[in-house]
């Protein structure tokens, strides 16, 4: 099969290399004059590990990232409030959790794919979408046809126009990501740390263990007519979280600190129409409350790529509602999870019941995580 994909980010590439395994034959096209390798670290959950081992053929990636064995809540202090290891009882997934310094597994990913298969400057601007096939329309000039178009180009995906009217929010928060290289007694070698703060809070993950070279990511509510806070200002916000946490902050260097709102899209039960589909951010742009959006679209295309290679029809249709039919339940429930943890950690104040809550809405990610496809 001929299958154009729309947006050559960490979803996009491993969508591409996924397919390809599986004998199709992928073009990529990105509207960026270059690889889009901005950002700063993502973690992925082992079950997502299991698809790029799949995908990559060996271990020899894993050496590219951290490996990561616990999620620790800490409150304002520093003091331990819960621990959860991420190998969650009765999961037994054959693989551990990663996080990734976002460029090197980039990198990875592009360089496993090889240059003639993605064509960067190349912009989506248009979709014909009939039974027979789909075009795309580059650059409002040229037009190239496939069996299958998948749209993999993010948050304001142009795919998504020709396949559903989901649309993204703001969500009242907004996200600084730092990386640094750093180190104090405080920070764990092997766990992704979270701090709790009034209405706010500071994550932190090593990247390079042996460098200490880490990640940071700090959220707060924002109201989106007054100015973002820089460096200072964040530290400032965070005031009462031990200090080598807030002087990891102010040792950052700006051209290593990326702020944005977090926006989310809420999908609806409509992925695909005709020949076009959806995945990752592009249908389900998911909060980075629990690090779950690249898992979530790794399981997802994986899915895509079972449900084209078990179909017995010519007609491409059939296994296009299969895939829905996987998907879009599951993710929409595990947004759900995330935007009710968001409202928990962001938008209410600390109280007994907030924990117990807290609780209860982790255990529903933990019987979700519990149902992947890998």
């Amino acid at each position: 099969m001929k299958i154009g994909i729309v947006g050559a980010g960490l979803n996009g590439l491993a969508c591409a290399l996924l397919l390809k395994k599986f004998g199709h034959e992928v073009t990529v096209f990105e509207r960026s004059e270059q690889p889009r390798d901005s950002g700063t670290g993502i973690y992925v959950w082992p079950q997502g590990v299991q698809i790029l081992r799949f995908i990559l053929n060996d271990n020899s990636f894993l050496n590219e990232g951290q490996p990561i064995d616990s999620l620790v809540t800490l409150d304002r202090h520093g003091k331990e409030v819960h621990r959860q290891l991420v190998q969650m009882p009765g999961h037994d997934f054959p693989a551990p959790a990663v996080m990734f310094e976002r460029q090197r597994l980039f990198n990875l990913l592009k360089q496993a794919l090889g240059p003639d298969d993605i064509r960067y400057g190349a912009a989506c601007t248009k979709v014909i979408n009939t039974r027979e096939e789909a075009k795309i329309e580059i650059n409002h000039s040229d037009y190239e046809s496939f069996d299958l178009v998948v749209g993999t180009d993010g948050i304001s995906s142009k795919v998504r126009e020709y396949v559903c009217d989901s649309q993204p929010h703001y969500t009242g928060v907004i996200a600084s990501r730092g990386v640094t290289c750093f180190d104090c007694d405080i920070l764990e070698e092997n766990a992704c740390q979270i701090f709790a703060h009034d209405q706010a809070r500071l994550v932190t993950y090593p990247l390079d263990n042996s460098t200490r070279f880490r990640y940071w990511f700090v959220a707060y509510q924002h109201d989106l007519d007054q100015p973002t806070l820089d460096r200072n200002e964040m530290a400032q916000r965070l005031e009462g979280l031990p200090a080598p946490l807030l002087e990891m902050i102010e040792n950052t260097r700006e051209d290593n600190i990326l702020t944005l709102p977090l926006n989310a899209i809420t999908p609806g039960h409509q992925w695909y129409n005709g020949r076009c589909v959806l995945l990752g951010d592009s249908i389900h742009g998911m909060l980075p409350t629990l690090g779950y959006g690249l898992t979530l679209g790794l399981e997802n295309c994986f899915m895509l790529a079972q449900a084209l290679n078990g179909s017995c029809f010519d007609d491409i249709q059939p296994a296009l509602k299969r895939y829905q039919t996987r998907v879009a339940q599951r993710s929409c429930q595990l947004i759900e999870v995330m935007e009710q943890l968001t409202d928990l950690f962001y938008f209410q104040k600390e109280t007994v019941q907030k924990q117990q809550r807290l609780g209860e809405v982790m255990g529903r990610f933990h019987e979700l995580a519990r149902t992947t496809a890998f």
